[in-house]
């Protein structure tokens, strides 16, 4: 059975016999018909080899249409595998068949993307890349003899990081910015140390005022969090607007990073027009990112006093050595304690 589907300005083909399947992208629907009608033909007479015809390209697409599609985080890796097929240091290694992969076109294309990216940007495409390989041999029928990728080594993620921001910087962001919502979500990011996603996937029926409780559902490890809420939070929620739809806040990821990245911009700029050069504060509003926050929330947490297992509880890491990652005391109150 073969379908025929518009993607853009091209025609993507997919032919299925049993366990087979081939997919290929032409730009003329002419052309795709033409595939299909041989493809079906190769496959009655038993001479179609899928491994020798398809190239990483259409397996990465077809992963995204059949497995990527089916998972709760679908929308970011199908961002990410977009990414890939867009990025032209990708191009040779997907253009390749996969009968004729190997570890020293996968290691060029990692070399290639290393200089382009992050480490962790790298490790995530490569994660996606192999496991499209792995699911081909294992459930379509592909003869995968050996995943190249499997036998190279992953860049090395150093991405740890102990930046802390101060209320002064908080101030100056919140400043740059008009958007009530965005306000409020990075002061709920500073008092429940939740991550981006599981901020904006709140919802008003988990939110208890009365307990101060705020449930997570859509967490990083997929298990639920329950969060407890300062005065300062529970102000911050009774001051948003009710929706519609029982979401607390309307933002996606994308853009609520995006507009953190501005405000950080547009505050360094007035402060560095209103503040002498020699008056001003060394990395003040500067290599700020969103997560920082979290960052900033768990070590604003541990300077309460809490216990490590407590800070777990609320930041949701299950090892005590990642609450020791995101957790960095400030010297100057720590020599306080010293006396």
């Amino acid at each position: 059975m073969a379908s025929i589907t518009r993607r853009g300005d091209k025609w993507l083909v997919r032919v299925t016999r049993g366990s087979q399947q081939a997919n290929k992208t032409f730009p003329t629907k002419q052309e795709a018909q033409l595939f299909a009608q041989e493809t079906e033909a190769a496959f009655t007479r038993g001479t179609y080899t899928p491994e020798e015809k398809a190239t990483l390209r259409e397996l990465l697409e077809r992963y995204r249409t059949d497995i990527t599609s089916t998972k709760r985080g679908r929308l970011r890796e199908e961002y990410r595998i977009d990414g890939i097929l867009r990025h032209k240091e990708a191009k040779p290694l997907l253009d390749t068949p996969i009968s004729k992969l190997s570890p020293v076109a996968v290691g060029k294309w990692r070399d290639a993307r290393g200089k382009e990216v992050a480490p962790a940007t790298v490790v995530r495409e490569w994660a996606i890349l192999q496991n499209a390989l792995s699911v081909a041999g294992r459930e379509w029928g592909y003869v995968v003899t050996r995943n190249p990728f499997e036998a190279l080594r992953k860049p090395t993620i150093n991405n740890a990081r102990a930046r802390r921001v101060s209320d002064a910087e908080l101030d100056a962001i919140l400043a740059a910015v008009r958007s009530p919502e965005f306000k409020a979500i990075v002061k709920l990011a500073i008092e429940t140390a939740a991550r981006r996603s599981e901020l904006l996937s709140l919802r008003w029926q988990d939110i208890s005022l009365d307990k101060r409780v705020a449930t997570l559902r859509q967490t990083k490890n997929g298990e639920v969090r329950a969060v407890p809420l300062s005065s300062r939070a529970i102000a911050i929620l009774k001051a948003q607007p009710r929706r519609i739809d029982g979401a607390v806040f309307g933002m996606k990821p994308h853009s609520l990073t995006t507009a953190f990245e501005r405000a950080v911009l547009r505050a360094r700029r007035s402060y560095e027009e209103t503040t002498k050069t020699e008056s001003r504060e060394p990395g003040f509003l500067e290599d700020l990112r969103l997560h920082d926050l979290r960052h900033e929330a768990c070590s604003r947490l541990a300077e309460l006093g809490l216990s490590t297992t407590e800070l777990a509880s609320i930041s949701g890491h299950r090892t005590l050595q990642l609450v020791a990652r995101y957790t960095h005391h400030r010297p100057e109150q720590l020599a306080r304690k010293l006396g």
